[in-house]
């Protein structure tokens, strides 16, 4: 289910379902927000639970290890997206 709204704080907001996947629970992210945020198959999320607010907060992980510049790191996410599958080929070769 997807709806999208923007509220008076200009801020978009989403309907997603919960799916089952194995032992955990997952929801997906519009792709327009996937686009915006630049978010690569395999990259890391930050979800950060407020108690006093009641809910979570979703945000692109900052782990860039120690030597390792920020856009070499994207690079090299962009390509495995978009390679994984041969990648995984060569692995079982």
């Amino acid at each position: 289910m997807s709806v999208n709204t923007l509220d008076k704080n200009h801020e978009k907001t989403y309907t997603r379902k919960v799916s089952q996947v194995g032992n955990s629970l997952s929801f997906n992210i519009p792709k327009d927000l996937v686009d915006l945020l630049n978010i690569t198959k395999g990259e890391e999320l930050q979800i950060t639970y407020n108690q006093e607010e009641g809910g979570i907060m979703v945000k692109k992980a900052n782990r860039v290890p120690e030597g390792i510049r920020p856009e070499m790191l994207k690079a090299m996410n962009r390509a495995v997206g978009k390679y994984d599958e041969a990648l995984r080929n060569l692995k079982d070769r």
